[in-house]
């Protein structure tokens, strides 16, 4: 699994002073105490405080287990960021109060070893902005992958590819998610031109 720290203008502005942070080892293909150390430095560069760092293995990456650590070892903090593929964050939201900011994007999906559960819901894309759309990935969830939907071709709420399924952004409307600005244009150059 191939993970990129964001560029720091991109996810300023959900920050604040102190964070939390999930981090795993990219399901065993990262030394997970250099990348840890990366993150470290990061937020340092930018006066950020870490309130706690949880590490997950790929064991870790359900929602029974995750449930378990949360209980043993979250502090409850204003944002969270996650340093894990996309899969994480569209799951914590359900589960803690905190805002989650995936602070990474994955670029592939392949692992040496045991793959987590959570890697199922991340599409790879190379540019996560699910923190613009209530944590769902719609990369995933619009066969379109509108990011600035709903296309013209959706049809009583429904999806026009996909007539027996509800339009993506149609689960963002019912769940009170407002996108409050145009979702900058994805940049393909990080999983094309590698």
């Amino acid at each position: 699994m191939k993970l990129e720290i964001k560029n720091w203008e991109e996810i300023k502005e959900f920050l604040e002073k102190e964070v939390f942070i999930f981090s795993c080892d990219n399901c065993g293909t990262e030394d997970l105490e250099n990348k840890n150390a990366k993150i470290k430095e990061f937020l340092e560069e930018h006066d950020i405080k870490i309130i706690k760092i949880i590490n997950l293995k790929p064991e870790d990456c359900n929602i029974p287990s995750l449930k378990k650590i949360l209980e043993k070892e979250f502090i409850p903090s204003k944002v969270v960021l996650t340093f894990t593929c996309g899969g994480l964050p569209q799951i914590l939201p359900s589960l803690i109060t905190s805002k989650v900011i995936p602070a990474v994007d994955t670029i592939s999906i392949r692992s040496r070893g045991k793959l987590g559960y959570f890697t199922k819901l991340c599409s790879a894309c190379g540019d996560c902005w699910i923190h613009y759309t209530g944590n769902l990935c719609i990369e995933n969830l619009c066969p379109k992958k509108m990011r600035n939907g709903p296309c013209g071709g959706s049809k009583d709420g429904f999806c026009e590819v996909f007539s027996d399924r509800i339009c993506s952004f149609i689960i963002l409307f019912r769940r009170g998610i407002e996108i409050k600005e145009i979702i900058p244009p994805k940049d393909f150059s990080k999983i094309l031109l590698r």
